[in-house]
């Protein structure tokens, strides 16, 4: 009897849920799954395509918003089955409704969602806008300079290109000005005219940041260590014909200071990070130099 009693209690134990920790393998039959009582809201999504980036679009009603129902506007570009098969998606979520249940509202959270009303309600609403892109995108990141939401892309066909949102942007805030569909063509979304397309690395790249100091500046990085700094000009922006050189491998990231307009961060599969006085050209402006960082 006690055998059966331990026995039982043991596959109980086994059944348990247990919290993971990081590189233990998991065992056969054996998932991952979220506590729900670790979020104050979480809501789930598809976008059709799988996104490698994507960045929140600043909407204007300020930073560390706290009252719910909250919303975010969104921008990803997509790594589709083919090249013609891709998109960058602009997204509107909103209604985005606390999740997290404290113990003394259960059960009025309980009887209220039995209301089909209350609990259609209670959904998210996602409103979303698409552009043609080829190529999978490596990375995406927004900026606003001149009062333009400006969107930086890079494509795994090795180019940066630099589009303007405002149109997608009024579009998911008001869907009846969706454009009118036109004969399908091939590809995914809306074709827009680009504001610039820079061809110049010479690999695909997954470094990519604007400046937060000097609005419309912006640096790319390639997979063959070379890195571009991108200065704005009426017609769009002066791309410096000498990059930034000094990384013997791919560039995975750059940040630009958060205080100095000229100071840029890299950092590279050759396990180095540089500080880059972007003033100066080719190997002159890399200024400091930290070698084996983890």
């Amino acid at each position: 009897m006690s055998e059966r009693m331990e026995d039982s209690d043991a596959e109980k134990d086994e059944n348990e849920p247990k919290v993971y920790l990081p590189g233990r393998p998991l065992k056969k039959g054996e998932l991952l799954v979220h506590d729900p009582s670790a979020y104050l809201m979480l809501h789930e999504a598809q976008t059709g395509a799988p996104c490698l980036s994507f960045d929140i679009i600043p909407d204007g009603d300020g930073n560390n918003r706290t009252e719910f129902p909250l919303s975010v506007y969104l921008v990803g570009g997509t790594q589709a089955e083919t090249p013609n098969g891709n998109s960058i998606i602009v997204m509107k979520v909103s209604n985005l409704v606390k999740t997290f249940k404290e113990d003394d509202d259960s059960e009025s959270s309980d009887e209220s969602d039995s209301d089909d009303e209350n609990f259609i309600a209670k959904l998210p609403k996602m409103e979303t806008a698409l552009i043609r892109h080829q190529g999978t995108t490596n990375r995406i990141r927004t900026t606003v300079a001149n009062g333009r939401l400006l969107a930086a892309i890079w494509s795994e066909l090795g180019r940066v290109t630099v589009i303007d949102l405002k149109q997608q942007l009024l579009t998911i805030a008001d869907p009846s000005l969706r454009p009118v569909k036109k004969k399908k063509k091939k590809g995914v979304g809306e074709p827009i005219d680009p504001l610039q397309v820079f061809t110049g690395h010479a690999d695909e790249g997954y470094g990519l940041d604007w400046s937060s100091v000097s609005k419309g500046v912006l640096a790319s990085g390639d997979c063959k260590s070379n890195i571009f700094v991108w200065l704005p000009v009426e017609t769009g922006w002066n791309i410096s014909s000498s990059p930034l050189s000094g990384h013997t491998d791919s560039v995975e990231d750059l940040q630009w200071s958060p205080n100095e307009p000229d100071v840029l961060a890299s950092c590279s599969v050759d396990r180095t990070i540089r500080i880059w006085d972007t003033r100066e050209h080719g190997s002159r402006a890399c200024k400091l130099t930290v070698k084996d960082a983890p």
